[in-house]
């Protein structure tokens, strides 16, 4: 009676259950692993941005500096200029140099 197909059935479908069930726990298994995961790279994303913003800050900031150092050369090349110009004059005047 063992050799029955009915049982013989039964017994495959049985063994088909337990690998199903031990497929489905594996599975299950490495979703969840797989969302620790998610949740890790979600947290580094997140440090990335803050520190994305940091850096931008840290750029515009350098970027007024620059502006202001360039305009402070710009300033002082005027006047540099102007002094050479008096300088000129004053040369021609004495006679140290012929105009």
């Amino acid at each position: 009676m063992t050799d029955e197909p009915e049982n013989l059935t039964l017994k495959l479908l049985r063994e088909m259950r337990s690998e199903m069930r031990e497929g489905f726990e594996k599975a299950l298994g490495d979703l969840a692993e797989l969302r620790g995961s998610v949740s890790e790279l979600r947290g580094s994303v997140s440090d990335l941005q803050v520190s994305v913003a940091a850096m931008r800050a840290d750029q515009n900031r350098a970027n007024e500096m620059l502006e202001q150092v360039h305009e402070v050369q710009k300033n002082q090349g005027a006047r540099l200029n102007v002094i050479d110009g008096r300088l000129a004059i004053i040369e021609k005047h004495i006679g140290l140099v012929e105009a």
